[in-house]
């Protein structure tokens, strides 16, 4: 089993993720949060030692994809984690500040369905093979 938290805020990126990831050939936990302090605060929990990768959207509410990042790599718990963001910004500045945190990728969400099926699956085969 692949524990997968997503980090998401739009109810119809979530529905989208979770169609897309329900028809991969993986067994997948997926864990949705809706802000990076509902991320945060499921870190404290003993059953996020299972998680094995985090999709990250930028833009949130209550606390953004920076801030969440911020938080989490000041925890003892993320060292191992696989964090891939994933959103609509492909700013140069946001890129460079996502891997100054440590993230382990990024990708701008492709208004083609299509395209964004299969980079998500894609990106999802990859860190699951190499758990």
């Amino acid at each position: 089993v692949m524990r997968v938290l997503v980090l998401e805020d739009d109810k119809i990126a979530q529905i989208g993720i979770k169609k897309i990831l329900g028809a991969v050939d993986i067994n997948i936990d997926l864990v949705i949060a809706e802000n990076g302090q509902e991320g945060l605060d499921y870190f404290k929990k003993p059953e996020a030692e299972e998680t094995d990768l985090v999709l990250l959207d930028l833009n949130m509410p209550v606390l953004n994809g920076f801030e969440f990042l911020e938080g989490i790599r000041q925890s003892n718990k993320s060292k191992d984690l696989n964090l891939i963001v994933h959103t609509t910004s492909d700013r140069k500045e946001d890129i460079k500040k996502s891997r100054a945190l440590g993230i382990s990728g990024y990708f701008v969400k492709n208004v083609d369905y299509r395209i964004f099926k299969e980079t998500l699956q894609c990106i999802v085969s990859y860190w699951h093979k190499s758990k």
